[in-house]
This record gives structure tokens, C-alpha cells and sequence, in this order.
């Protein structure tokens, strides 16, 4: 006599749906915090690039880290909106490297750049592994750190 087995196939699924599941959202969630971390990087490269590059208005001056502040925030405005640039964090940090062999006595500076971007996670249960505190929010901060020499006209 053939036994019944109505209901199997749907116990089986409910058993192994949600691990299924949790695999394709760890995956996903991956793919979206590796796209966020390489746009933060670059992100931070360009406000580099741009503070490095202003910093300095005359030969052999100083380096005015008022105007890097406005000119990278300007930049970050024009990469994400006002909206969008009100919740990025950059810092701004000149450090001294040594001595302008063309120059005598003008030191060198290099400008550290840290950007900190908050990305919003997307899928269940993922968020809340992946999130930092407090977790309920689903929030994952990227920080990234660039180191750019700035850049000092020797001639007028």
C-alpha cells in the first residue's frame, strides 16, 4: 500500500526557504556596502585633489585651511546635492613633511583627508548583522582615509 506524503515538498520549503534567503541577502548587502565603500574612497580622493590643490594662492604661501574647508565643501555639494552633502563628514588635516629643496626654509605639507559616509543598509536581518550601533537603524559607516602633498606654485 502507497503511504501519503501530501505536505513534504512544502515542509521542505519552509525549512530551507529562509536559509536560501539569508545567503542571497548577505550577498546583495556585500555588493552594496563593496559600491558604497569604493564610491567613499573616491569621494575622498577627489576632496583631496581639490584642497591640494587650492590650498596655496601665491607662491611660497601658506596654506589657507579655511579656503580648503569651503572650496572641498563646494566640491561635495557639486558631487551630491546640498541634501545629500549635509549628512557626509570630512576632516581636514595639514601635516608637515619636510623641506622644498627649491625653496630654502619652505617647509612641505601633505593634506589628510577623512571621510566618513553612511550608508544606508538594505535588506533584512543583513542590516542588522552588518550595521553599526545602534543596529536598529541599519546604519554602516565607511570611513576612508587620503594622503595628497599640496600643491605650491614656485612662480607667479
Amino acid at each position: 500500500m502507497i503511504k501519503k506524503r501530501d505536505g513534504q515538498s512544502v515542509i521542505e520549503l519552509i525549512l530551507i526557504l529562509p536559509v536560501f534567503m539569508m545567503i542571497i541577502f548577505v550577498v546583495l548587502e556585500l555588493g552594496n556596502m563593496a559600491y558604497h565603500t569604493i564610491l567613499a574612497h573616491h569621494v575622498s580622493y577627489e576632496l583631496a585633489r581639490v584642497g591640494s590643490l587650492v590650498g596655496v594662492k601665491k607662491a611660497s604661501g601658506k596654506t589657507d585651511t579655511q579656503r580648503v574647508r569651503s572650496k572641498m565643501k563646494e566640491a561635495l555639494n557639486k558631487m551630491f546635492g546640498m541634501r545629500g552633502a549635509q549628512s557626509m563628514q570630512f576632516s581636514v588635516v595639514l601635516q608637515k613633511t619636510g623641506t622644498d629643496p627649491q625653496l630654502k626654509g619652505h617647509a612641505n605639507e601633505d593634506l589628510v583627508v577623512t571621510f566618513v559616509y553612511k550608508v544606508h543598509l538594505l535588506y533584512p536581518l543583513t542590516s542588522y548583522i552588518f550595521a553599526d550601533e545602534p543596529k536598529r537603524l541599519g546604519i554602516k559607516r565607511i570611513k576612508a582615509t587620503v594622503r595628497m602633498p599640496v600643491e605650491r606654485p614656485l612662480l607667479n
